[in-house]
């Protein structure tokens, strides 16, 4: 049993942190506590003088009355004010513990996250902090927890929380906890990591400043002897006050007082302030004057010792930290989805990416693979937008936004397959979730073939502002461009007619692309015979090459439904045979034989001149084109009229402009040539039938 009146103070604070640690409040009460630990002694006129009760609602004095043995004095209060807790709590969980150098705060969509969660409890006060323990709950989707490393206490981990226990922490030290987890997340909803519970006792250390005393009475005696000394009239006196209970008590005061005629006389008068123990005494003799027996009054003050002990129990309470979940799809539109073989067609490629997530898209990488047979877009074609909340933003105008913009390889042959590379940064204030990205270029089909898959695969790499490990698209099949088999269509009329000259032979062939896809690289062969040569080719910008026995011309384009007619004389002796031309088409992959200059063949010096056969024709059918003019004709007819020579004039671009002027003069209907309209028509036909001779 202590032999001292016990003063018990004990503390609590419950402070609650949220999700980013930001102290939220801290509610605090107290309790003071007297106890009277004696079997048998009481305790009365007690008082209880807290002295100093700053930041609580507690009385500063409270009599206590009678405090029977085994029994106690309570009284609560409430603390404001309470700046932070003794104890800090710090958690981190880290996402990817694979990249130590930053904490990364974003869960990737249906990939397993190595994660780890640490957490760090550190002694504020300057006492040491006892019985911690930290009930960490674990959230359903953290599949796996690592055997726990911790510099000091027991880990326990059961399927849904995990219970540290530390035993002590020293003042301003910290203790570590590591937890390594697997974590798995399926769906795209904010995630709760878990809440947190600590509690802790610190022992010796107090919220307040409370200083608490107790005055108070027990059992004790006291008393004055008097006895006649052998000098008459003096008494010798002994003041004496004995500890009767169980407690230390403090004699502060005794004084002692005689009666006289005129009143009152102190004759002691001491102040011992002594501590005395259970039973232990402490008296004082004296003398005192008096013919008769003195008449004598004691006055003893003196209280209960006692002792205090303090503690704070704390309890801390962190809610859930909330992270995001990144996550994008991507999706490529091909307009049209289906292109001819063998054609060439513009397309246009719109790719779309979304935030499917819950995370802002701070930076996104695309990958977009274009096959061969397809001529790539030009930097300067790429169309960058981010549809934003309250606007659209053209990412290609603005370089803060673009990292990397390349197209490689750097050329536009369809030859090889090209890879556009786009890098851009900064763009988590407007890519949100359900933002959407679109790169949109154009594409140019190049004689694709119908054997060949011609896949087009793109994927995306996304990642937040704080940058862990990249999310990166995992598609199920690779996005493909059809091709339609549309056959080709090739027709060929040949005619042989004598020149204006003994052994002259003009010879005509025309090619006709029936079908609706260009023709490229097309080859034409035309048997020569033995003794002929080659003269007056048209269209003299052609490629070819004239021997003694074959003439071969290249034709690097045949559109769909178009003709060409190629025209040349060939001048020799004996009869001229007829042979069928051979058509060989060789595709865009097949080079086709260039020259420098082209070759006339063996009669090279009338290469720049026409036949006196053609010279005539030409004018035959000019002249005839003016009659109609002076006979009064509509300009629709006239346009008519010029279609209709076509396959008699020399192939090239000077022919297809003047068909283009000869469907201006149809669009003008049925009015008549006549006036100013006719002196423009006539001037034009003189014109074009000079740049034909």
């Amino acid at each position: 049993m202590s032999n001292l009146i016990i003063i018990d103070i004990t503390d609590e604070e419950k402070p609650v942190l949220d999700g980013s640690h930001n102290l939220m409040e801290i509610p605090g009460t107290g309790k003071v506590v007297v106890k009277n630990p004696s079997d048998k002694s009481r305790l009365w006129n007690s008082i209880l003088d807290l002295k100093e009760i700053v930041n609580t609602d507690a009385e500063k004095v409270m009599e206590m009355g009678i405090i029977n043995p085994g029994k106690q004095f309570e009284n609560t209060y409430s603390i404001e004010n309470l700046e932070r807790p003794c104890l800090k709590l710090k958690e981190t969980f880290d996402t990817n513990r694979e990249m130590p150098d930053k904490v990364n705060n974003t869960f990737l969509y249906d990939r397993t996250n190595p994660s780890r969660l640490t957490i760090e409890l550190t002694n504020r006060v300057d006492k040491p902090i006892s019985d911690i323990k930290v009930v960490r709950n674990i959230p359903d989707f953290v599949e796996k927890v690592e055997p726990p490393t911790a510099e000091v206490g027991e880990v326990e981990v059961n399927p849904d929380k995990v219970i540290w226990t530390v035993n002590s922490i020293q003042p301003q030290s910290t203790a570590t906890l590591n937890l390594d987890l697997k974590a798995v997340i399926k769906s795209i909803d904010e995630k709760k990591l878990g809440e947190t519970i600590v509690t802790y006792l610190v022992n010796g250390h107090q919220l307040t400043m409370m200083e608490p005393e107790i005055r108070g009475l027990t059992d004790s005696l006291s008393g004055v002897t008097t006895d006649e000394s052998a000098t008459p009239g003096k008494w010798d006196c002994n003041v004496e006050f004995i500890n009767d209970s169980e407690f230390q008590v403090k004699l502060e005061d005794v004084k002692v007082a005689h009666k006289v005629p005129t009143g009152e006389e102190t004759i002691v008068s001491e102040s011992p302030n002594e501590t005395l123990s259970a039973d232990e005494s402490w008296d004082k003799d004296f003398q005192v004057e008096s013919e008769n027996v003195p008449e004598l009054k004691s006055s003893i003050e003196f209280t209960t010792l006692f002792k205090v002990i303090t503690r704070v129990i704390g309890e801390i309470n962190k809610e859930h930290t909330i992270y995001p979940v990144i996550n994008a799809k991507v999706e490529k539109s091909i307009n049209p989805p289906e292109v001819n073989a063998y054609a060439n067609t513009d397309m246009e490629i719109e790719n779309t990416v979304t935030n499917v997530g819950t995370a802002a898209i701070d930076t996104l990488k695309i990958t977009d693979e274009l096959p061969e047979d397809f001529v790539p877009p030009e930097i300067k074609d790429l169309k960058l937008r981010l549809l934003g909340e309250n606007e659209t933003i053209e990412i290609h105008n603005q370089k803060q936004y673009v990292k990397k913009l390349d197209v490689t390889p750097p050329d536009l042959s369809p030859e090889t397959s090209h890879t556009l590379e786009i890098e851009l940064m900064k763009l988590g204030n407007e890519f949100k979730a359900d933002t959407e990205f679109k790169l949109i270029y154009p594409l140019l089909a190049k004689n694709p073939k119908p054997e060949i898959k011609y896949m087009t695969p793109i994927e995306i790499a996304a990642n937040t502002s704080v940058p862990g490990q990249d999310f990166i698209t995992d598609e199920k099949s690779d996005p493909q461009i059809e091709i339609k088999y549309v056959k080709r269509k090739l027709k060929t009329l040949k005619s042989i007619r004598p020149g204006a000259s003994e052994g002259e032979f003009d010879i005509s062939i025309r090619i006709q692309n029936k079908g609706d896809v260009e023709l490229e690289n097309v080859l034409m062969e035309d048997q020569i015979p033995a003794g002929f040569d080659v003269s007056n080719l048209f269209p003299e910008e052609l490629d070819y090459e004239a021997s003694q026995n074959k003439l071969s011309v290249h034709i690097d384009e045949l559109a769909g439904n178009d003709s060409l007619s190629i025209k040349f004389t060939c001048v020799g002796s004996g009869e001229y045979p007829r042979t069928e031309p051979r058509i060989i088409v060789k595709g865009r992959s097949a080079t086709p034989k260039k020259k420098e200059t082209p070759s006339p063949g063996p009669d090279s010096s009338t290469s720049e001149k026409i036949s006196p056969k053609l010279e005539g024709d030409l004018y035959d059918l000019f002249d005839n084109l003016l009659n109609k003019i002076e006979q009064v004709i509509s300009a629709a007819d006239l346009g008519s009229a010029i279609e209709d020579i076509r396959d008699n004039l020399p192939p090239g671009p000077k022919l297809h402009e003047f068909m283009e002027y000869g469907r201006e003069l149809k669009e003008l209907g049925e009015e008549k040539v006549i006036g100013d309209l006719k002196d423009k028509v006539r001037n034009k036909l003189e014109t074009f039938q000079a740049e034909f001779s």
